[in-house]
């Protein structure tokens, strides 16, 4: 059978971008002849999923196939070799850097595997010993399951970085050992290997076609990057960005540009249940220290200001327009889709390229939040109402106030939470204390049970020219062992959670002011025993 062959530069024209992974699309305008033609998309990527592959096509033809194909072309003499000296300084540069690379990430899994088998080896979670508390035992399970399921997680992301690290470095050891087998007089080898994808149609008559091919590749991916500027009148300018990156070994060049919180590379196999068995276990001697699991506040960092360049005040100029006033936002039944109305230039590179997509002034409720038994800062709160039909997914954030930078955050929206709480920094300017009071602390032994007794005060002073609202927050100890029982003896008006053991109060503190709260609880045991971090 004769086949027709029409060959064209493939050239990237939508790519729609998940946060891991992007469908990429190649468009090329060729002319069909009558009866079997064959399509060719010359310099595709050379990782993309076969399985992905798919071709549609305007014009009087039908398609009967669509494959990947690896050909070699003929290339062209060059003069003399000087020409390649530059190339391969570039390569050679580029390997030494992946060396390096390849040897920090083999490093790093050396190290997690060396934590996983101390873990597993450990005796306490062996249960060899027989001297430690349940409590303990439970905890240290936990703990276990934590730290394995995230030593599993950078396993895994270790490993994808050394695939793509390991890949970019064997196609540049080709491409090198292919630079250096030129010779003096400018001798180089016949062929280079040229990905291709190959899309078969026949046609009754001679006609014009325009033929795409669409498919998946791994090497892309987005991030939602946040910025946040509060302002002292109430309001909190949300700008939402995306920090593209893309190395599919294809330039993309005036592409339609489609951002996706979809990813394709996650399973879509729902999990199933197994029974689950429980079972007695020793008791264990607590031994170590109870991990808490402490909210991570905002770094502050130098406060540096906007700059803004200087204008004709007698001239109006608009303000400028970003990419967020050109995106349009589709909403479907399992992924939020920005299609970006302004085409993009995205080289293949390791450089990210920041992309706006929303812009939003958010209505705040401003608040002060200090848990004193963790720090005596307190750090001010921004309380966000109206921030779910934005489709924000969780992402660093970068806080400003007053358009002075004051440090990072993590922005970690859920979908059943109604209210979105920022922290946007410490205030230097009200001054917490927390102390046991030793005049009313005391221990006891009555018969053969041990009595303690602990009495804490928390005082807030406001230094700020104005009133102030303000949280504190602590806790009453709780017990999970028979032998020790805990009784609140005074909550001191806090609004108390008997299954948390938190302590909440809402102060209102003037100018100048200091406030002072107290609580207190017994705690009763055998008198043999000790207690840890009382």
């Amino acid at each position: 059978m004769l086949f027709r062959s029409k060959t064209a530069k493939a050239k990237v024209t939508k790519a729609t971008v998940f946060l891991s992974g992007a469908e990429v699309t190649c468009s090329a305008a060729f002319q069909a002849s009558p009866g079997i033609n064959e399509f060719v998309f010359e310099g595709v990527s050379p990782t993309l999923d076969v399985n992905s592959l798919q071709s549609s096509a305007q014009g009087n033809i039908v398609l009967m196939d669509v494959k990947c194909e690896t050909r070699f072309n003929t290339l062209p003499k060059k003069d003399a070799p000087k020409q390649y000296e530059k190339a391969i300084k570039a390569i050679n540069d580029s390997l030494v850097g992946l060396n390096f690379d390849i040897e920090d990430l083999t490093n790093q899994t050396d190290a997690l595997n060396t934590e996983r088998t101390i873990l597993l080896n450990n005796r306490l979670m062996k249960g060899e010993t027989h001297r430690d508390t349940l409590a303990l035992f439970k905890e240290s399970i936990e703990f276990l399951r934590q730290r394995l399921n995230n030593i599993n997680a950078e396993t895994l992301r270790i490993k994808k970085e050394l695939y793509y690290k390991n890949t970019i470095k064997q196609n540049l050891q080709t491409r090198l050992a292919v630079l250096n087998k030129i010779d003096e007089n400018g001798e180089q080898p016949e062929q280079e290997a040229v990905y291709t994808i190959i899309v078969t149609a026949s046609a009754d008559e001679a006609t014009a076609a325009n033929v795409s091919v669409t498919f998946f590749e791994s090497n892309a991916a987005w991030l939602p990057s946040y910025d946040l500027r509060a302002n002292q009148n109430g309001t909190i300018d949300l700008n939402y960005k995306a920090e593209v990156r893309q190395r599919t070994g294809m330039d993309w060049n005036n592409v339609a540009l489609i951002l996706s919180t979809g990813n394709p590379s996650q399973s879509t196999q729902r999990p199933e249940l197994n029974p689950f068995y429980l079972n007695f276990v020793s008791q264990y001697r607590n031994k170590f220290k109870t991990l808490e699991k402490v909210g991570v506040p905002v770094t502050a960092g130098a406060t540096t200001r906007e700059n803004y360049s200087s204008v004709n005040k007698d001239e109006d100029l608009l303000d400028a327009k970003t990419v967020a006033d050109y995106v349009t936002v589709t909403e479907g039944m399992i992924q939020t889709e920005y299609d970006i109305r302004l085409k993009y230039n995205m080289p293949n590179d390791d450089n990210m390229h920041l992309v706006s997509i929303q812009n939003k002034s958010l209505k705040a409720n401003y608040k002060y939040e200090v848990v004193p038994k963790l720090d005596v800062n307190a750090y001010l709160m921004a309380e966000l109402t109206d921030w779910s039909e934005m489709n924000l997914i969780p992402g660093n954030a970068r806080v400003y106030f007053d358009n002075s930078f004051i440090g990072r955050t993590m922005l970690n929206p859920t979908a059943d939470a109604d209210t979105l709480v920022l922290s946007l920094g410490r205030d230097r300017s009200i001054l917490v204390n927390r102390k046991k009071l030793k005049d009313k602390t005391h221990e006891k032994v009555l018969l053969d049970e041990k009595q303690i007794t602990c009495t804490y005060e928390i005082t807030v002073r406001n230094q700020k020219a104005v009133p102030i609202s303000i949280e504190v927050i602590d806790q009453m100890p709780l017990s999970n062992n028979q032998l020790i029982k805990v009784e609140p003896t005074d909550t001191g008006n806090a609004n108390h959670d008997a299954d948390t053991g938190k302590l909440v109060w809402k102060l209102n503190v003037k100018s100048k002011e200091s406030r002072k709260v107290q609580f207190a609880y017994e705690v009763k045991l055998p008198k043999d025993k000790s207690l840890a971090g009382l």
